[in-house]
């Protein structure tokens, strides 16, 4: 870099017999001098600071005292074409990185739901890091693909943090199918009216197709099956899923206090007093016996509690998002939201007030016992 610094640098050199000689050899190395002025006892001129290292060699062999003066110290940039690359490139590289999302990763509860998740994002939406960020679906988009393709999951947590994204789904609650269980052979009927999308059968023989609309009651799997001349009694099993239009009413204060997940961290606590731990603990390390007991280290989940008005423009962003999670909570475990309308939205002084159409695919079939006439 020294070979191309042309700031300037003022030299003074007492007058004497050698001072014009020293400026000849100057001239001579192709030194340039600039604003040569002679004065009662000095010579000054300026030169480029690139050749400072010719006049400190050149003095000591004309035996002159030379005095530098650096004119522009507290200059950074030079005004060349390497210097506005660099510019280009410090404040071009950052705005690029910053659209790309560099890492996408899972945690989730077991390795074979981490590697069931991974394969999903990969084949089926593409979410391979790094990609650009315009690349990326909506945060819906994935949430619906990976419960889609996984049944077994209640809701999946989706966490951006600068050009990273963490996805984390959360497994539906285990239900108890003791009561259910009944020695008896039964049909597979409709518990309610949908188009239906595909099957989990394990016994009966299908009475519908997919892309076939039935109604409540209609058998889809018949417990029955016909055998050359003879009827079998063999009992329907399985689950059969269907699409169906739900419509929900909401009606929330305007002026709302919610708790958003922020960073997981590693923390390091004393046992000194007997406070309430603030966050959930996912990873606790573990110390000798005796270290445990006055200090503890894990990571934990931080959560933010924000209160926010809302606003039109945070229907979809905000009020969307609660209302699907608070409708797939009351519904079966396996039922997926696939699309999600709003028809009106009013807002008052202090409510806010609207209904919303809801794409549901759960699973619409019920026992229903065989007869013996059948």
């Amino acid at each position: 870099m020294k070979k191309y610094d042309n700031r300037p640098v003022e030299i003074s050199v007492t007058r004497k017999g050698a001072a014009h000689a020293f400026i000849q050899h100057l001239h001579s190395r192709k030194v340039k001098i600039k604003n040569l002025t002679h004065l009662e006892n000095e010579i000054k001129f300026e030169i480029a600071r690139k050749d400072l290292s010719i006049v400190r060699a050149s003095r000591k062999k004309y035996d002159l005292k030379v005095k530098i003066r650096y004119l522009q110290v507290s200059r950074i940039f030079q005004k060349n074409s390497w210097t506005a690359i660099g510019l280009l490139l410090l404040i071009s590289i950052p705005i690029i990185c910053s659209q790309i999302v560099w890492k996408v990763s899972v945690e989730a509860e077991t390795p074979e739901m981490r590697v069931a998740v991974e394969k999903v994002i990969e084949e089926k939406l593409a979410l391979k890091g790094p990609i650009f960020k315009h690349q990326v679906k909506s945060d819906f988009e994935i949430r619906q693909t990976i419960m889609e393709e996984i049944r077994d999951l209640s809701w999946v947590h989706i966490l951006k943090n600068g050009s990273s994204m963490t996805i984390e789904p959360q497994l539906a609650p285990i239900t108890d199918n003791k009561n259910n269980i009944s020695n008896k052979k039964n049909h597979l009927v409709a518990a309610k009216s949908g188009v239906i999308t595909h099957f989990e059968i394990s016994s009966g023989e299908r009475r519908v197709s997919p892309n076939t609309t039935v109604y409540e009651g209609d058998t889809l799997v018949s417990g029955v099956i016909t055998v050359g001349d003879k009827s079998v009694v063999v009992g329907a099993a399985g689950e059969v899923y269907a699409d169906y239009w739900l419509e929900t009413e909401f009606t929330i204060p305007r002026t709302v206090k919610f708790i958003s997940a922020s960073n997981r961290e590693w923390t390091f606590d004393f046992k000194i007093n007997d406070e309430k731990e603030q966050g959930k603990s996912f990873q606790k390390v573990d110390l000798p016996e005796w270290l445990s007991r006055f200090i503890e280290i894990k990571r934990t989940q931080k959560y933010i509690t924000v209160t926010e008005e809302i606003s039109e423009e945070q229907i979809e962003s905000f009020i969307l998002p609660l209302l699907h999670e608070k409708i797939l909570k009351s519904l079966p475990p396996k039922t997926v939201i696939k699309k999600e309308n709003i028809l009106h939205v009013t807002f008052d002084d202090d409510k806010v007030k609207g209904k919303v159409l809801f794409l549901v695919n759960e699973n619409i079939a019920r026992n229903y016992p065989i007869d013996q006439g059948d």
